[in-house]
């Protein structure tokens, strides 16, 4: 795959076996999660709440480390996203 020009932007295509495959279908809404060095596109979450967590916070949720500082940084964010701050 290349990146090439696409308009005033940069893109690539997928073939149609590529999309199957990953189980996507013409028309499905998707998200585009980027970090350093990679790009995931992934099926768009049509309800529910998404919150983005750094791995630091991540690991303190799951670990049952709330009361550090990772912790409460987490549950802020849920907190603030869902209004019960």
């Amino acid at each position: 795959m290349k990146l090439r020009k696409i308009g005033n932007s940069q893109g690539t295509t997928f073939s149609r076996d590529t999309l199957n495959r990953a189980g996507f279908e013409d028309g499905q809404e998707l998200d585009v999660l980027v970090s350093p060095g990679e790009i995931k596109i992934v099926p768009a979450v049509v309800s529910g709440v998404t919150v983005s967590f750094t791995t630091a916070e991540a690991k303190a949720l799951a670990t049952g480390k709330l009361d550090s500082k990772s912790g409460e940084a987490a549950l802020n964010k849920v907190r603030r996203i869902i209004g019960a701050e």
